[in-house]
């Protein structure tokens, strides 16, 4: 299914300009350096192709180039376009001696193999350059120390646009790439059609380094019936293009920023069957959550971002992103090592499945906030956590800020998924979240929003989104009454270096008979410090819920479950203590005492 989707993705891509799709025989590359020579042949020199980006650093440019041949090892040239060891003979640091000489002389005479059949010009000038040019002459350019290692073009002085740009060149190429070379036909396994088969898949770029999605590298166990390699997967050439060009494009092309984001080392990418608002605010909402409404600086995008929140937060209006039945697709990958890809997860459903799946997730997450627009002049906490939001509640610091590199690998892609699809919350991130709030005494809304996203959608429990006073599940109501008893503390004596919470939070919520009789004997004498109706409040608080705990006193332990339970509890009463209570108006007169 991944294949016959990006099959059909290359024609919506390709029909919008804003793509930049490669026809057949080209795709994009990252162009450093430019190559020029005088129409005679002779050298000109060297440019540095590549432009300053919007931080002021420079990047290299992106151009549609002939399409390369994959190469792992040994000498192998590409056509027109390639690295200055093959271009100009440059010997590069590290490699052995004579390499570069042996690079050059591999690009010349490819290309002077060519000369006859291609019969232009401008191509003949290339040739003379590589007849005259020796490998040794590479070495007096110092611009090409500052190019990096990506590959460079080939122009003609006095002329616009690059070598390969031009008419009679790029038809001949063409023609070579839609010629029929020998090689077995047979069904493909995409469309059907009896189709040659494709032996080497084109490269994916858009990673740290470009790998085919499609291989058979083994010479052993993945062969049958007498065929090698790529013939176990019969799949046309013309297929093979088509899905490696559209998921390049999406992965590394210039509408890239729309369907794609990374999720904790995996990248995951998305679009719609046909051009949908949708695809303008999802990557938003996934990567920033509800904070992209305000971070976006585009004000049409802005405007969609607020109407899907929107829309997600009343479940109703879809509509206004599309038609209901329009295909969507999601594609979780990830590159463990520099030669493989990983594919995570696949997700095919419709924009109003997607939508639906979505208000669910926000549903499950919502919860009384901590820091609002009203009562928070720094960050708000987000309505709709982005998924990153959630994940970065699990690592340990570092610094002042999540260690991202320390979220577990798997958990990521599994928490997209379960968002997508509409399936449990993976338990991992449950027990991770319990695991930090026991190394760090922080409960803060977003852990407990995903600690009550799980419990309500894995579990089937019933939990609110504020302080639910006629709760009397024992998990909930410890957590309030340590809530209550840490309000107490803090109240009598302000702030100290290590509270209640700081000391006995791990062994309150794990183990509460042990900690709870000593932490009551202590709230005594904090509350004899309290005045007037605040000590009188509190009483009243504490009572009703040790009322509301019963005879069966404190547990002696708590499950993981019943951790998280309490965690809520715990953050329910807190955020309440701090809430502004509405005082009720009273008819009855106002008399001044003297």
């Amino acid at each position: 299914m991944i294949l016959q989707s990006l099959n059909e993705l290359y024609s919506r891509l390709a029909a919008d300009p804003a793509y930049e799709i490669a026809p057949p025989g080209f795709s994009p590359q990252k162009i450093s350096f430019r190559l020029v020579i005088n129409p005679d042949g002779s050298f000109f020199g060297i440019e540095d192709a590549r432009v300053k980006n919007a931080r002021g650093k420079f990047e290299p440019l992106r151009l549609e180039t002939p399409l390369h041949e994959k190469r792992t090892s040994g000498v192998k040239a590409q056509f027109l376009c390639d690295k200055q060891e093959y271009l100009l003979g440059r010997q590069l640091e590290g490699k052995r001696e004579g390499s570069g000489a042996e690079c050059f002389e591999a690009f010349k005479n490819v290309h002077l193999s060519y000369e006859r059949a291609i019969d232009s010009p401008c191509y003949s000038a290339l040739c003379r350059f590589l007849e005259s040019w020796s490998a040794e002459e590479a070495k007096e350019h110092s611009i090409l120390d500052q190019i990096g290692t990506n590959f460079g073009v080939i122009q003609i002085r006095g002329n616009r646009g690059h070598l390969h740009d031009d008419p009679r060149i790029k038809e001949w190429w063409i023609g070579q790439q839609l010629a029929e070379p020998s090689g077995i036909e047979e069904q493909c396994l995409v469309t059907g059609k009896t189709s040659r088969i494709c032996r080497i898949h084109p490269d994916i770029k858009g990673f740290k380094s470009s790998v085919a999605l499609v291989g058979i590298q083994e010479n052993t166990s993945y062969e049958s019936y007498n065929r090698s390699k790529t013939e176990n997967c019969p799949i046309s050439t013309e297929v093979a293009f088509r899905y490696a060009t559209a998921l390049t494009a999406l992965l590394d092309g210039p509408q890239k920023a729309k369907h794609k984001i990374n999720i904790s080392g995996a990248t995951v990418v998305f679009w719609t069957g046909t051009p949908s608002l949708i695809e303008d605010c999802l990557a938003g909402l996934f990567a920033r959550g509800s904070r992209a409404a305000v971070e976006v600086q585009d004000a049409s995008k802005n405007q969609h971002i607020q109407r899907l929140l929107e829309a997600l937060r009343s479940g109703t209006r879809f509509n206004d992103f599309g038609s209901p039945d329009t295909p969507f697709f999601i594609l979780g990958l990830e590159q463990p090592n520099p030669g493989r890809f990983a594919i995570r997860f696949f997700h095919q459903s419709t924009l109003a499945d997607l939508l639906g799946k979505l208000h669910e997730h926000q549903k499950a997450f919502e919860l009384v906030r901590q820091f609002t627009v009203e009562n928070s002049s720094s960050s708000p906490d987000p309505e709709f956590p982005s998924i990153m939001d959630i994940l970065r509640q699990t690592p340990p610091p570092k610094g002042n800020w999540p260690d991202e590199d320390k979220i577990p690998p798997l958990l990521g892609g599994a928490l997209a998924r379960a968002i997508i699809e509409g399936t449990p919350y993976p338990e991992g991130l449950f027990s991770a979240i319990i695991r930090r709030i026991h190394a760090d005494r922080t409960i803060n809304y977003l852990r407990a929003a995903t600690l009550k996203a799980v419990l309500t959608r894995n579990h089937k429990l019933d939990i609110p989104i504020m302080l639910d006073t006629e709760n009397t599940d024992p998990a909930y109501l410890l957590g309030r009454l340590f809530a209550a008893l840490e309000k107490t503390q803090e109240d009598a004596l302000g702030n100290v270096n290590a509270g209640i919470r700081d000391r006995f939070y791990s062994a309150a919520s794990s183990t509460p008979a042990s900690v709870f009789p000593r932490l009551l004997r202590t709230y005594q004498h904090h509350l004899s410090k309290l005045n007037g109706g605040a000590k009188v409040n509190r009483e009243r608080i504490v009572q009703d819920i040790v009322a509301s705990i019963g005879a069966s006193g404190f547990p002696n332990q708590f499950a993981l479950k019943k951790q998280g339970i309490f965690a809520i509890g715990y953050y329910h009463q807190r955020k309440d203590f701090f809430t502004k209570k509405e005082t009720a108006p009273t008819s009855e007169p106002v008399t001044e005492t003297v």
